[in-house]
């Protein structure tokens, strides 16, 4: 069963990401399947991705293309060759948020992106993946 926590409760949840107490050095937080955000640290920095592996979630990777500009951060579009749950000749699209985050600027910027992109409030309950 994975772990269940509200957007308040984002700032511990990377926390343990930030010490090496995960899995892997990644963690994703979605409330239902399709708004399903990965925050990734490395080199002392949180970034964040999102890969459209059902079609529902596609044109998210163009709105947070969009968001990005608008937050004048750098975004990429990138695979991992996952071949996404709908027919498709390429694999599965990533959309890399480069914004280099401390800790404290990541979890504001999840916030945002739950909020604006996918409407979900600080009532929210998303499941910790993986």
């Amino acid at each position: 069963m994975a772990d269940r926590i509200k957007i308040d409760e984002l700032t511990t949840t990377l926390t343990k990401l930030k010490n090496g107490q995960t899995e892997f050095d990644f963690i994703g937080i979605t409330s239902n399947g399709i708004d399903c955000i990965y925050f990734v640290y490395e080199k002392g920095k949180f970034n964040i991705e999102f890969e459209s592996m059902v079609e529902e979630q596609t044109p998210f990777i163009d709105k947070l293309k969009e968001f990005a500009q608008m937050n004048e951060l750098e975004s990429v579009i990138t695979t991992y060759g996952n071949q996404p749950h709908y027919p498709s000749l390429t694999p599965a699209p990533v959309i890399r948020i480069e914004s280099n985050s401390t800790l404290e600027e990541v979890v504001a910027l999840g916030r945002k992106i739950q909020a604006e992109i996918f409407q979900n409030n600080s009532t929210t309950v998303y499941d910790v993946v993986p």
